[in-house]
C-alpha cells in the first residue's frame, strides 16, 4: 500500500508542476504545518481525471493565486483538499465499481508502465498489486500483448490466455485523448467455467450422437427390392409399380395375405426412395395391445399414466422424422385411434399423450393389411375417411399359388440359404419337388421358408426325398387334383355345350382345349360323359 501513495503522491506533484510551470521548491515552500495526507482513493481518482466536478484543479488554483498573489502562499495540499472534497463520495462509487466487475481490469500508460489492476485481474491471473503498479508491463508479465495495443493505437480481441489451471480471454484496447494515445486497457474474461461446460457439452453430444446412432442402427431397412425374388409376370407388374412409387411421397397401402412378402416391399420401397437415409420405423399394430398403441406412436409427457417413464417418451412418429413409418397389420387398429391417425396424417401434427405441446414432423406412411379394409368400411369397422388416406395408391401383392413359376426360384434360394446352417448343400428329388410345386401354399412365401428350414433340418441326406415331406402336402395333393379333375371335367362339358356334340363340334372341342380329338374321346370315356 505504502509503494501505492508514493507513487501516486509524486504523479500528483508531477502533473500540477507541468500544469503550473511551478518549481518543487515553490511546493515546499508552501509552509502550512497542518497539511492533510490526501487519501489513496482521491489520488485514484485523481490520476484517472474522468470525474465531473463544481470546479477543476485549474479554476482552484488560479483562484488563489489571485488572492495571494504569490505561489509563496499557496497552500497545495489545502487546494486538492478542497478540490477532491466535491466528490469525495463518487470516489467510493469510482473504486467499488471497478473492483465489483467481474472480468480482471489493467491500465498502463503509455509508457507501458501499469498504473491500475482491480480485485479480478488478481484473482484471474495470480498478479499482485504490489508485483505491478508502477513497473514496466513487459518486464513483470514478457508475453502481454498491451504494449502492441499501445504502439500500434489498434486494439486485439480475444487473445487466448492461460495461468496455470485458469483459462482467460484477453481484449486490449488503446485509450486515446484528443487523438493521442495515453495508455491502454485490458479487460479479461475469465473462461475457465465455460471451457468446463463446454467439455461437459462436448461430452454429452458424444453421448447423444452415439444414441442417435443406435436409434438409426435399429431403425432401418434392412431389405432391398433385390432381396425379393421372383420371375412371373405378376411379380414382375408388382415390382415395377413398387419401384415407381418409392419416386413418390404418397401414402402406399400394401395389401396382400399373410406371408406374401409385404414388409419386405415395404423396405424396398423406403431403400429406393429419397427417404432412404432416414430412419424406417416399423409399427405391428396387432402386436401392441389397443391401450398402450397410441403412447407408442405418440409417445407421452413424465406422468402421463401409471408406469410411465418418469422423464416421458418420444413416439414412434417422432423417431420416424424425416423418414419412413410402416403401419404392419393396420386393419388391427382400434376406431377411436384411427380418428387420432387421420388428423396426424392430415396435419403431420400430433401432440404427446398427457402434453399440449404441438410437435411437427415429415414423414412417410406405409401400411399394410392381409385384411379386406373395403369391406371393412361398409361394416363400419374401419374408418371410411383413413381408408381413402390410406389408399392413395394400392400395392397388392399376389399369393404365392397364383405365380406358380417363382416357386422353384423361392425353393432354390432357401435351399442355399439353410445350406450354410445345416450339413449342406441339399438338393431336391424331382417327385419332392413336384409335390412343393403342386401345393397351394396358403401361408405364401413365409410357409415355404418354414417347409425348406424343416426339411434341411430333418434330412440325413444331401438329397431330399419325398419321404420327408409333411402328411399336409400329401392331403393337399390329393385335394388338388380332385379340384383338377372337377375343373377339367367342367371345361369338357362347357366346350361341347358350346361346339356341339356331332362330329364337328367334337373336332372344334378338341381344337379349343389343345388336345387331339382322340385325347378328347378317351377322356369323355374317362369322366364317363356318356351322354355326349
Amino acid at each position: 500500500m505504502k509503494d501505492n501513495r508514493e507513487y501516486f503522491d509524486q504523479t500528483l506533484l508531477e502533473a500540477v508542476q507541468s500544469v503550473f510551470e511551478i518549481n518543487e521548491e515553490d511546493f515546499q515552500k508552501s509552509g502550512d504545518d497542518n497539511l492533510s495526507f490526501i487519501d489513496k482513493r482521491d489520488l485514484l481518482v485523481a490520476f484517472a481525471g474522468g470525474l465531473q466536478t463544481k470546479q477543476t484543479f485549474k479554476e482552484l488554483y488560479e483562484k488563489q493565486v489571485e488572492k495571494k498573489q504569490s505561489y509563496n502562499n499557496i497552500s497545495v495540499e489545502k487546494t486538492l483538499e478542497k478540490f477532491f472534497s466535491d466528490f469525495s463520495s463518487q470516489v467510493e462509487w469510482f473504486i467499488s465499481i471497478f473492483n465489483s466487475i467481474h472480468e480482471g481490469i489493467m491500465i498502463a500508460d503509455e509508457e507501458c508502465i501499469v498504473r491500475f489492476i482491480n480485485h479480478a485481474y488478481t484473482k484471474l491471473t495470480g498478479v499482485t498489486t504490489h508485483e505491478i503498479i508502477g513497473r514496466e508491463l513487459s518486464k513483470v508479465r514478457p508475453s502481454a500483448r498491451l504494449p502492441e495495443v499501445i504502439k500500434s493505437g489498434e486494439p486485439l480481441y480475444n487473445v487466448y490466455r492461460k495461468v496455470g489451471a485458469v483459462e482467460y480471454i484477453a481484449s486490449m484496447h488503446p485509450i486515446i485523448v484528443q487523438g493521442k494515445v495515453i495508455g491502454g486497457v485490458t479487460i479479461a474474461t475469465d473462461i475457465t467455467e465455460i471451457q468446463n461446460l463446454s467439455k461437459k457439452l462436448t461430452d454429452y453430444s458424444k453421448k447423444v450422437k452415439g444414441l442417435v446412432n443406435r436409434v438409426k442402427d435399429k431403425y432401418v431397412a434392412k431389405y432391398d427390392f433385390c432381396d425379393i425374388l421372383g420371375i412371373s409376370p405378376e411379380f414382375k407388374k408388382v415390382m415395377n409399380m413398387a419401384k415407381k412409387l418409392s419416386q413418390t411421397n404418397i401414402n402406399v397401402l400394401i395389401q396382400g395375405e399373410s406371408g406374401t412378402g409385404k414388409e419386405l416391399f415395404a423396405h424396398g420401397i423406403h431403400n429406393y426412395s429419397k427417404r432412404a437415409q432416414g430412419p424406417f420405423v416399423v409399427v405391428n399394430c396387432a402386436a401392441i395391445p389397443a391401450n398402450l398403441l397410441e403412447s407408442e406412436l405418440f409417445g407421452y409427457e413424465a406422468g402421463s399414466f401409471t408406469g410411465a417413464n418418469k422423464q416421458g417418451k418420444a413416439g414412434l412418429v417422432e423417431i420416424a422424422d424425416e423418414g419412413t413409418l410402416f403401419l404392419d397389420e393396420i386393419g388391427e387398429m382400434s376406431f377411436d385411434l384411427q380418428a387420432k391417425l387421420l388428423r396426424f396424417l392430415q396435419s403431420m401434427e400430433f401432440q404427446r399423450v398427457g402434453g399440449t405441446e404441438i410437435f411437427s414432423v415429415d414423414v412417410r406412411i406405409i401400411a399394410a393389411t392381409n385384411r379386406d379394409l373395403k369391406s371393412m368400411v361398409e361394416e363400419e369397422i374401419f374408418r371410411e375417411d383413413l381408408y381413402y388416406r390410406l389408399n392413395a395408391s394400392q400395392l397388392k401383392i399376389p399369393p404365392l399359388r397364383e405365380r406358380k413359376e417363382d416357386i422353384e426360384i423361392l425353393i432354390n434360394y432357401f435351399l442355399a440359404k439353410f445350406a450354410n446352417r445345416d450339413h449342406g448343400p441339399f438338393t431336391m428329388a424331382e417327385d419332392t419337388k413336384k409335390n412343393l410345386l403342386s401345393y397351394s401354399w396358403p401361408g405364401n412365401i413365409r410357409e415355404l421358408e418354414n417347409t425348406i428350414d424343416f426339411l434341411t433340418s430333418i434330412s440325413n441326406e444331401n438329397i431330399i426325398t419325398v419321404a420327408s415331406l409333411p402328411d399336409n402336402f400329401f392331403h393337399d395333393s390329393m385335394h388338388h387334383r380332385e379340384e383338377e379333375i372337377d375343373l377339367e371335367k367342367q371345361a369338357l362339358i362347357d366346350a361341347l355345350k358350346i361346339y356341339g356334340k356331332n362330329v364337328i363340334g367334337k373336332k372344334k372341342a378338341a381344337k379349343h382345349l389343345g388336345i387331339s380329338l382322340a385325347t378328347l374321346y378317351n377322356k369323355l370315356k374317362y369322366y364317363k360323359i356318356e351322354h355326349f
